[in-house]
């Protein structure tokens, strides 16, 4: 497959980025492009702070999932934020197509820097954001993973950990 066809991630039922049964939340789906994790953010009136703004909140919210995925994929382990920095340039508009893309900066086995940006289509730069990830244990993975929703297609970021724990593992 070419490294720049656009596969989704799988995402959850509750969560409040990515879950599609979160009547509260942003229901987006991420997905690689170009070896880039990816999210296109279509914010209702109730994710605003002001009238036509999303809410800081939320926009950290996006940005944190979607460098949280970044850093997963890079260490094939789910991830939390040690860090996080968020640089809001200029409000973010409710009712307009934003683009969330992401950019691992360096991997290290205990903590994966990874930046992040919102713009709209004509590119107007809205926030910037860095953060460092630390991986969860193959345990914690694991069951994360189990719990996600895959419907064929997408990638399977954490296969390669399940098979090395799987041959490692004795057997009963």
């Amino acid at each position: 497959m070419p490294s720049d066809a656009k596969v989704y991630l799988p995402n959850s039922r509750n969560c409040f980025v990515c879950g599609e049964e979160n009547p509260a939340g942003l229901r987006t789906r991420f997905y690689v492009e170009g070896g880039t994790v990816r999210t296109r953010l279509h914010v209702r009136a109730h994710h605003c702070g002001y009238a036509n703004t999303v809410h800081g909140g939320v926009v950290a919210a996006a940005l944190d999932e979607a460098m949280g995925w970044a850093a997963a994929r890079a260490l094939e382990r789910m991830c939390l934020p040690a860090e996080l920095t968020v640089r809001y340039l200029k409000p973010v508009p409710a009712g307009r197509d934003l683009m969330v893309t992401t950019e691992v900066l360096r991997v290290a086995k205990r903590l994966t820097h990874v930046a992040a940006a919102i713009v709209d289509d004509t590119g107007t730069l809205y926030v910037k954001a860095e953060g460092r990830f630390v991986p969860l244990s193959v345990e914690q993975t694991l069951d994360i993973d189990s719990r996600l929703l895959y419907r064929g297609g997408e990638e399977r970021v954490f296969d390669r950990l399940r098979a090395q724990r799987d041959a490692t593992s004795p057997s009963e």
